[in-house]
């Protein structure tokens, strides 16, 4: 064989490899067409090459992409795989002044919230999600769970997830009025944060109901054996329409800590480090319950809503405790978005507002304006336990200028508080917040 025959064919099959890797190469048919006359491919191969083109044509047809506030979206025409990419960035600000423990809070900015995640279905019926936070410059893992959709309005999940208990426990952190949760979500959130276990929830045109059993969280830490609880929530919702919506709902939890301790104690914000409310170590628990109702109501632009929290502590030595706590609220959009409109029966739960035009200097749009007010109280004063207890007012007013981006202003002032370091009653709080997420 000559070198020239040679090289010649070592270009061929160079340039073949190119085209099976390439299907804008392959697209060439008339490239394609030359090969074949100077003998550098067969018959077969120019076939084959051809129909595989085809069928990548097709493939690419049936995959549909899209890029919108809810992130970056892949999926197949069928339904049956597709895939999400997402994130959240919450960036907060905040300061205490006007009362004698003001000198005791740390004041100034955080990364609140930096999360990314995945998100998609498998097969049609089957799901999974991934969520993982990088603010505090470490990493904590957020959801990390899969599940089957199968069945008819009901889906089971399995790994660290939320547990089911109280709607703004559920409620996302972009979707809350307010950049902290109620001093009352303080109460239960310690037994009931997210967990490893197993979830199934159902729903109807009126009602939504979902229950689990769980461990406990992830903590690489941790030492001897987890816990373990279960818990259980239902909603029902006899008035629903674009306008109207009366939601109530009634929910449990029980939890074995194992640890035989817990500690309740309830912050101003994520980054004060001052706790109004605070148990210390709770010793001899053998068994907690918790349980409380909820309700909202939602006409128009206007919402108004509570919770009534309260949680047993079944010791075996020292008497039993009982703590409880509750809050009210309001929500008002002063540009006419409807609050009953983005309530979603799946999940028993109201999502976040959408803005009826979105801010631009181009077109004129201003997004949407909401004000919201809350008074939230916690109470953990009982037998030898002197936890403390308060109430707190909360302002907020929102800018949602797209259904990505939000500009939070809360003012909190403490009304009525039994704090041992002095005199928090008068304490007040600014804070703010950016919201991106996508």
């Amino acid at each position: 064989m000559s070198r020239d025959t040679l090289c010649g064919r070592l270009a061929a099959l160079a340039l073949l490899s190119l085209l099976v890797a390439s299907p804008a190469a392959a697209a060439d048919k008339e490239l394609l067409d030359v090969l074949l006359s100077n003998g550098a491919i067969t018959q077969a191969q120019y076939d084959e090459l051809l129909q595989k083109e085809k069928l990548r044509e097709s493939d690419l047809r049936d995959v549909l992409v899209s890029l919108d506030a809810k992130g970056l979206n892949i999926r197949r025409k069928d339904g049956a795989f597709s895939f999400n990419f997402g994130g959240r960035l919450h960036t907060d600000a905040s300061g205490h002044f006007g009362s004698d423990v003001s000198d005791f809070a740390t004041n100034g900015t955080e990364i609140r919230r930096a999360r990314m995640h995945f998100k998609g279905t498998v097969y049609e019926d089957y799901l999974f999600q991934f969520e993982a936070d990088f603010a505090d410059n470490d990493v904590a893992v957020k959801d990390f769970l899969v599940g089957y959709s199968g069945i008819p309005n009901t889906t089971v999940l399995l790994g660290h997830q939320k547990q089911p208990f109280s709607l703004a426990l559920e409620m996302s952190s972009n979707d809350i009025p307010f950049i902290e949760r109620g001093a009352d979500t303080d109460l239960v959130a310690f037994f009931v944060d997210r967990a490893i276990g197993l979830r199934a929830e159902s729903f109807g045109d009126h009602w939504h109901v979902a229950g689990g059993v769980y461990g406990d969280s992830l903590e690489p830490d941790r030492i001897g054996n987890e816990g373990w609880g279960s818990t259980i929530r239902g909603v029902w919702a006899p008035i629903r329409s674009e306008d109207k919506v009366l939601h109530l709902g009634l929910r449990g939890a029980f939890r074995d800590p194992n640890d035989s301790r817990v500690r309740i104690r309830s912050e101003t914000t994520h980054l004060s480090n001052l706790f109004l409310a605070n148990t210390s170590f709770v010793g001899n628990v053998d068994r907690v319950f918790l349980t409380g109702p909820e309700a909202a109501f939602a006409f128009g632009p206007f919402s108004v809503g509570g919770e009534y929290n309260r949680v047993f502590l079944d010791r075996s030595s020292g008497g039993n405790l009982n703590f409880d706590g509750w809050h009210v609220e309001a929500t008002w959009s002063l540009t006419g978005e409807s609050r009953a409109s983005i309530y979603k029966m799946k999940s028993g739960e109201f999502k976040g507002i959408k803005p009826n035009r979105s801010f631009s200097l181009r077109n004129g749009g201003r997004g949407a304006w909401e004000l919201a007010a809350r008074y939230a109280a916690i109470d953990l004063d009982d037998r030898e336990v002197d936890g403390g207890r308060h109430g707190t007012l909360t302002l907020a007013l929102n800018w949602y200028l797209n259904p990505a981006m939000r500009l939070m202003l809360n003012y909190s002032r403490v009304l009525d508080a039994n704090f041992p370091l002095g005199d928090a009653e008068g304490l007040n709080v600014i804070q703010s917040r950016f919201d991106f997420h996508f």
